[in-house]
Formats: structure tokens, sequence, C-alpha cells
């Protein structure tokens, strides 16, 4: 536990001096849908992601995740850094327990187009996880990478959607994944969003995991976001189900 409160501690300096012109900027986060959003955080401005979740893999398998946190720092007006790691309990029936922190992943966010007309938002995505990082439970012997495109789009009557493609290349297996991502939100006043999404992991090795989720999301200040989802499994071998709960929060340094 000592490590969660080192995570908490973490994410409440920022909490304590932040610089009023936070308010000047815009909120718009990758948690808590699975589809990553097609905006860059602002020049100079932290953003701190974070949240617990609950996953009911199956009847001998649970995953509980602590903390989520992700980092995101934006260093120009077109690229974004990103650091991120999780704590998780990894509880299973049949086998041994696993528990700590994940492996740090490092990447950045390029803004490749702005929205205009049909042509929507759109940003790449590259990151590493590398290896021998992380708890002994979870430590990778060898760097693993992923890529992604995403896209956003605004449309009339408060609604917007975004999808998004990716490509994986893990450290435990010998060929690569891909992900795909669709989500449809609502905003059902300034403050308070709600989403609904499908999303899923497919290799021709393997079938596809396709999962269904939805959540809101509640502005409580223009630089502190709340956010709650759950979702299940559409297919056979995916999760039965989910839940999460978290944070975001955008401030610039004083």
């Amino acid at each position: 536990m000592d490590k969660v409160l080192i995570i908490l501690i973490f994410l409440l300096i920022p909490v304590v001096s932040f610089s009023q012109e936070v308010e000047t900027a815009v909120l718009v986060g990758d948690r808590p849908d699975q589809t990553e959003s097609a905006f860059i955080v602002p020049r100079g401005y932290f953003q701190v992601e974070d949240g617990f979740s609950y996953e009911n893999v199956n009847d001998q398998k649970k995953n509980i995740t602590y903390s989520s946190m992700l980092l995101r720092y934006g260093v120009f007006d077109h690229f974004e850094l990103r650091f991120a790691a999780d704590y998780t309990h990894v509880q299973q029936s049949m086998l041994k327990d696993f528990k700590g922190l994940t492996p740090l992943s490092v990447g950045g966010k390029i803004h490749v187009h702005q929205e205009k007309g049909w042509i929507p938002q759109i940003a790449f995505i590259g990151e590493i996880t590398i290896a021998n990082t992380g708890s002994s439970d979870f430590v990778q012997k060898y760097n693993s990478t992923s890529m992604l495109l995403t896209f956003g789009h605004s449309l009339p009557r408060k609604l917007s959607i975004g999808y998004s493609i990716a490509i994986e290349f893990p450290e435990d297996v010998p060929y690569s994944l891909g992900k795909y991502t669709f989500v449809t939100g609502y905003s059902i006043t300034e403050k308070i969003g709600a989403f609904i999404e499908v999303y899923g992991i497919f290799s021709k090795y393997q079938p596809a995991n396709n999962l269904f989720n939805g959540g809101v999301t509640y502005l409580i200040h223009p630089n502190i976001q709340l956010d709650f989802a759950g979702g299940f499994g559409l297919s056979q071998n995916a999760a039965n189900n989910y839940f999460t709960f978290g944070m975001i929060y955008l401030f610039k340094p004083s």
C-alpha cells in the first residue's frame, strides 16, 4: 500500500499550487472511454488522468486497478508527452495472485489535422512500454510498442463521434494485435456528458474480444472532471464486465 500512497501524494501535489490561467484552457480527456481523444493537451499544461477499475474477467479471475495513472504534458502546440503506469491486483482462484506496478509506458501524441467540414480531427499516438520497469510480478523482459490513429467529429444537436484503429506489438506473444474503438457522445448540459461505445481487440491467431461500455462525465470545475463508466463483453472470450470511476485534472505550474 505504500506505493498507492506515493501515487496519491503525487496526484495531490499539483492541487496545492496551480496557475489560474488554466481556466483559459479546455479540458479534453482520454478517459473513461477506450477511444483516445484527437486533441492535444495545451502547450505548457499538465493533465493528470487517474482512476479505479474492477474487471470481472471470468469466474476464476478478477483485475482490480487501484490507480490507472496517465500523465500528459503539452510540449508544443501539436505535440504532447505521455507517461502511464497502473497499480493492479490480479486475483486468481486457481493460480497465484499478482499485485504491484505495471511497466512504465512512455509516448507522445501528435496533432495531425484540425477538424474541417467532413474531415475529422486527427491525432497519432505512439507508445513504448519499457522492459525491466514496474513490480516483479509484471516486469517485461523486452520492450513492447503500440501505434494508434484516432479521429473525432463534432455533430449537430450536442452529439459527437470518435473512432480509432491501433496496432500493438506485445512482449508476451510473437504476433501483433489490432484494436478498434467507436464512441458516440452527447452533451447533456455544459458540464455533464454521456457516451456509449463499442471496442475490441483482434488477431488472425485468436478470436476477437468485442465489448460494449457507457458512462458519464461531470465537469465540476473548468480544470477538474469526474467520470464513471461500466461495460460488458459481447463475445465469448471477452471479459464478463467491469466498472471504473476516476478524475482528470488539468493545470499549469505557477
